[in-house]
């Protein structure tokens, strides 16, 4: 699934990001990258193998050539995760990686962190793509979510319902994660009204101290994670929170989270919930600000565009504006039409200047948070959209989308889900 989200301050502190990382193969690179000051890229991850049962591919494109002409935009660097990526991690870990789910850069820039489904957290050099290091966090890892002070970067392991922490020195290229002091189990406190502790994506507030763990079957942790060992100082219940959130950013006091569909327990579901933050550690409030949960919809990329909440409705193919200052919904964003006729929106990001949104769009055969029975994730265009911003933030216009492929035997097996702007 998802999630999906960078941390960075655009008139909001923003708090979801979405991905990835990576050795180059069979490309030449530049050795120096742009300089222009406004100057930025879009990152963008490809789920589909490119090996026997592992691989994937990372994409990185330009982000005013991917503006100007989505259509006709090629990526400046591709590289192949079945490759040499694959090798530094299957030395390190002793297997192969699978599933490059989700790509978050932390604050500086300097590093791209990326997690796999197969259980590894690959930290990465983001201006040379060189990897670092990588670690097995055991059975699988939905989202390694990196801490604004960048002293921590947060695994989800949904598969052993665990919380790990890693401890991070980017200047000194040194990640160390100890099993016995840096694991939260989430499964012992399985119970009636948080009946499913797997975390999906462990959102962290600006003061790097707290961790809004969402839960696969609803619910919410919120967990100090500068104690040793991690301790759990508030809760929410399944009624308070629905199921499988991922998005997730934090303005002043309040920390905006939403719950998703594509598991059994929610096929299709869609919240966005304002959390009073005020009282921590002692508690945490929710309120329920908008809801699809009637309809066919799923929410779960989340981006602040301005002073406004974009939320992504992978299944009702459109974008929801939420106006942060009234908590109120402002209109949506059809993304259906001439450029897509099933976009199926997944994670997003913003531009630099605010002047754009890039979402990336799933594939006719979603790997990933895909309930079969609804196709919440299918989409028909996979590859990077680009949407236009209007008013400030308060709408937006469907400009094109830069597809991307990957056939076998006839069939597209391409499937995009992380996807990060990197200045």
């Amino acid at each position: 699934m998802t999630r999906s989200a960078t941390v960075r301050s655009r008139n909001l502190v923003r708090l979801f990001f979405p991905i990835s990382l990576a050795l180059l193969v069979g490309v030449n690179l530049p050795a120096v990258l742009p300089s222009t000051a406004n100057a930025y890229e879009v990152w963008i991850t490809d789920q589909s193998d490119t090996a026997k049962e592992s691989g994937g591919f990372l994409y990185i494109y330009d982000g005013a050539q991917l503006a100007a002409n989505p259509s006709a935009a090629k990526p400046t660097v591709t590289i192949d995760i079945g490759g040499e990526i694959n090798k530094f991690c299957e030395d390190a870990t002793k297997k192969a990686v699978r599933r490059p789910h989700m790509l978050f850069f932390i604050k500086d820039q300097s590093h791209a962190v990326l997690s796999f489904l197969s259980g590894q957290v690959l930290f990465m050099d983001a201006a040379t793509r060189k990897p670092e290091a990588c670690l097995n966090m055991g059975k699988n890892v939905h989202a390694a979510w990196p801490t604004p002070d960048q002293k921590m970067v947060l695994a989800a392991n949904m598969a052993e319902k665990k919380l790990i922490r890693i401890w991070t020195d980017y200047a000194g290229h040194k990640f160390t994660s100890d099993q016995g002091k840096d694991v939260l189990e989430l499964g012992p406190l399985d119970s009636g009204d948080r009946p499913d502790n797997a975390p999906i994506c462990p959102i962290t507030d600006s003061s790097s101290k707290h961790a809004f763990i969402t839960l696969r079957g609803g619910g919410l942790f919120v967990a100090d994670i500068t104690a040793t060992p991690m301790k759990i100082v508030a809760t929410l219940n399944n009624v308070e929170i629905h199921p499988g959130g991922c998005g997730g950013f934090q303005v002043g006091e309040t920390m905006y989270i939403n719950s998703g569909g594509g598991f059994p327990v929610a096929p299709l579901a869609y919240d966005v919930y304002a959390l009073d933050m005020s009282n921590l550690p002692k508690s945490v409030s929710a309120k329920l600000i908008t809801s699809r949960d009637e309809k066919f919809a799923d929410s779960h990329g989340m981006t602040a565009v301005g002073r406004y909440l974009w939320s992504a409705d992978r299944a009702g193919n459109n974008i929801e504006v939420i106006d942060t200052m009234s908590n109120m919904s402002v209109g949506s964003i059809d993304l259906t039409g001439s450029v897509s006729d099933d976009p199926a929106p997944d994670l997003i990001d913003v531009a630099l200047d605010g002047a754009y949104v890039f979402v990336g769009m799933r594939g006719p055969n979603p790997l990933t948070g895909n309930d079969k029975n609804a196709n919440n994730a299918k989409g028909s265009t996979p590859g990077v959209g680009v949407i236009k911003v209007n008013d400030g933030g308060k709408s937006g216009e469907f400009v094109g989308v830069a597809r991307i492929t990957n056939m076998k035997e006839g069939k597209e097996t391409a499937d995009t889900h992380g996807l990060a702007v990197r200045k």
